[in-house]
């Protein structure tokens, strides 16, 4: 079996290029508790690719079956466990089609998760029938950490309890990166670095056992990758039923939208004085610092005019502290302003500050909606930014607490609202509104700005930048995050039931349809803008502003970030030249004909061949030859160096089609389908796998 199975996997390290999900070399186990099969195969391919894989698990007594794989296989699509007569090899057929086949001879199958399965983890199925799911689990101790992320080890002095938020306790600390490739360790078990620790939190600290805390280390560090800085939580989100999302997207989107900084997080597992204590969030706290929340520091108990204008970091709190200003909003509630920076006030802040929000309230609370004063005192993008992500994510305790403002030194220096901050309260509701109506909080300002024309069109040019840029990359973001976490969270559910999610795949569904839901609803009152040639800023139409935005990027007065370099090149030539300005000034005119070819772009380390057609009549209308077509023999260089084979099709059809292959039908493509005129962007990697770029080029 052994021999069999090696020179299995060596066929199969020939046949999988692109990498996707990996069988690691070592073993792995399968619960028959439950499926009771005679007989365990493991079942294994590609939803594209004729090829499918069966192996024989082995009988290791009491229910327990395993497998042993020689040599790491990368590539691998889908998987599973069934009871088939099938033989064990290579099967040319789909992955799909062997289980229809396996189902239709009435032999049982067992469906897996999409994730890499960790080596010594057992598979166990949540029920008996054809169609069981599960999940893998670590064997042996439950309660003990996966190994798939880094390890944060802590003892305290003593191993001396945390009981306070307000006191620290002395401890030390080191960081395992359990051999994940970029992440550094952090002292070791026989050097521990020293820190301090305490809790953290309000209904966090008080509502759940699995505690948050709040670090402070003897020496700034990098931690996980992230910029050095002594100042770190340990964030528990035993709030979150979501997988662990809800913070985590608020952050991603408050990047994407482009505020000045965001609190960056990384997942870790903790053991705290010998205790494994589950699966934490890593966090960036929010701080007056130039990698933070980059303003002046302003002295406690100032007293000069001039310093006092800032810099200022504010919490507007749902909670009465006593580092507080205290006023009254215009509709009649309370406003909580919580001073984080400075942290003791003078009279003279004390008052510029109650004076600061008074002003910014009265001019909010003006009859006339077309009176923008408000926006001397408040910076209009930053907050229809701000807004935004709370408001794609429901956060109905938004404007309520934990929502922080800052300020930069100088009278005219105007409120910045961020950076963003916790999120346990999003999603509670059916997002068919927006949070000023009707919020199940108090919530300061943001209800009234909201009844101003002009902040609602602010809104809407964010809203469409969004729109355009980046919401269809936020579903691969939320798969990455938890195809990251996935074992690390099964272990925090079986140390903590009562919070964890045992079912991190259908809770991640179940965000998603929270996410998708808000965002189709956002359409329908806010529309979904069109993509216009042209437009470089995204304001909805080609003005003299997006050749101005142009020319800035191209003498290099502006550092586009990399969105707004694709977008300027507009074009698609690879570079920002006076080529997209005089394009961009015959669309402003009125003079620019678009052309109607087709053009095929594609990087791949040798010339591949291009099959293409398209339908006249029902029929197949040849383009470029018969099969395999024409070698691609043009290239393109861009600025970044990539080389593109590229062939253009100058023809009348709205739609053609394609396949991409080494010159025999061996290696080639599925068909690549409709691609209607424009520049069309792929990367082929030579046998049967591509990608379509074009929405990132």
């Amino acid at each position: 079996m052994k021999n069999t199975l090696t020179s299995l996997l060596i066929l199969l390290l020939g046949v999988f290029s692109a990498a996707a999900l990996d069988i690691p070399q070592g073993t792995f186990y399968f619960d028959n508790s439950l499926t009771k099969y005679s007989v365990v195969k493991f079942v294994f391919g590609s939803y594209s690719n004729p090829e499918s894989y069966v192996m024989t698990m082995t009988d290791e007594g009491d229910d327990l079956w395993s497998i042993t794989i020689p040599e790491t296989v990368t590539g691998m699509y889908r998987y599973c466990f069934s009871e088939t007569s099938i033989e064990d090899g290579m099967l040319a057929e789909t992955f799909p089609d062997l289980k229809d086949r396996i189902t239709s001879r009435n032999e049982m199958r067992t469906t897996t998760c999409e994730l890499t399965i960790p080596v010594g983890w057992t598979f166990t199925p949540t029920s008996g029938n054809n169609w069981a799911s599960g999940a893998w689990q670590k064997t042996g101790d439950e309660t003990s950490y996966s190994g798939t992320l880094p390890v944060m080890f802590i003892n305290t002095e003593n191993s001396q309890p945390i009981t306070s938020k307000e006191e620290y306790v002395f401890a030390y600390y080191y960081i395992d990166n359990m051999g994940i490739e970029g992440i550094d360790n952090v002292g070791a078990e026989d050097a521990p670095q020293p820190m301090e620790i305490r809790g953290r939190g309000n209904y966090t600290w008080s509502a759940f056992d699995k505690k948050p805390y709040r670090l402070k280390l003897d020496t700034k560090t990098s931690l996980l990758g992230m910029k050095r800085n002594k100042h770190w939580a340990l964030m528990a989100n035993a709030d979150d039923n979501l997988a662990g999302l809800r913070n985590t997207v608020g952050y991603e989107l408050s990047r994407r939208l482009g505020l000045a900084w965001t609190p960056s997080q990384q997942p870790v597992e903790v053991v705290l004085n010998g205790d494994y204590i589950g699966l934490y969030m890593l966090t960036e706290i929010i701080r007056v610092e130039p990698d933070r929340v980059n303003v002046t520091q302003q002295p406690d108990y100032a007293t000069s005019p001039f310093v006092v204008s800032g810099g200022w970091l504010v919490e507007i709190d749902n909670y009465q502290e006593e580092e507080q200003v205290r006023t009254v909003e215009g509709n009649g509630q309370s406003i909580f302003s919580t001073y984080k920076s400075p942290e003791h006030l003078s009279d003279e802040q004390r008052s510029y500050l109650t004076g600061l929000i008074n002003s910014t309230n009265a001019a909010i609370y003006v009859n006339d909606k077309s009176d923008n004063s408000w926006e001397n005192y408040i910076d209009p993008d930053t907050l229809a930014c701000f807004y935004l992500v709370q408001e794609l994510l429901d956060d109905t305790e938004s404007f309520h607490g934990s929502c922080f403002w800052h300020k930069e030194n100088g009278n005219n220096a105007k409120i910045m609202f961020g950076p963003v901050w916790d999120f346990g309260n999003a999603y509670h509701r059916t997002p068919n509104r927006f949070i000023y109506d009707r919020p199940a909080f108090t919530q300061t300002w943001i209800g009234e700005i909201a009844k101003f024309p002009h902040f609602q069109e602010i809104v809407l040019k964010h809203w469409n930048r969004f729109v355009l840029i980046h919401y269809d990359e936020m579903d691969g973001f939320i798969d990455r995050f938890i195809d990251q976490i996935y074992h690390a969270a099964l272990c925090d559910a079986a140390r903590w039931p009562q919070y964890g999610n045992p079912d991190i795949m259908n809770d991640r569904e179940t965000f998603k349809n929270y996410f998708h839901n808000k965002y189709t609803w956002l359409v329908s009152q806010w529309g979904e803008p069109e993509k216009v040639l042209g437009d470089v800023n995204l304001d909805g139409a080609v003005t003299a502003a997006d050749i101005t935005l142009l020319y800035d990027i191209m003498l290099g007065n502006i550092s586009p970030d990399d969105q707004l370099t694709s977008l300027a090149d507009v074009n698609k030539d690879g570079a920002t030249t006076a080529a997209d300005i005089t394009l961009v000034y015959d669309i402003l005119l009125g003079s620019y004909q678009p052309e109607t070819g087709i053009v095929i772009n594609v990087q791949c380390d040798t010339a591949p061949y291009l099959y293409s057609w398209t339908y006249v009549n029902g029929h197949n209308n040849v383009l470029n030859g018969n099969w395999p077509g024409t070698l691609m023999t043009e290239t393109r260089t861009t600025s970044d160096g990539t080389v593109w084979w590229t062939h253009r099709f100058d023809v009348d059809y709205d739609t053609i089609n394609i396949i991409f292959n080494a010159g025999n039908s061996q290696h080639q493509t599925p068909n690549i389908e409709e691609l209607t005129p424009g520049n069309h962007y792929f990367i082929y990697d030579g046998d049967k796998t591509y990608q379509d770029v074009t929405n990132q080029q």
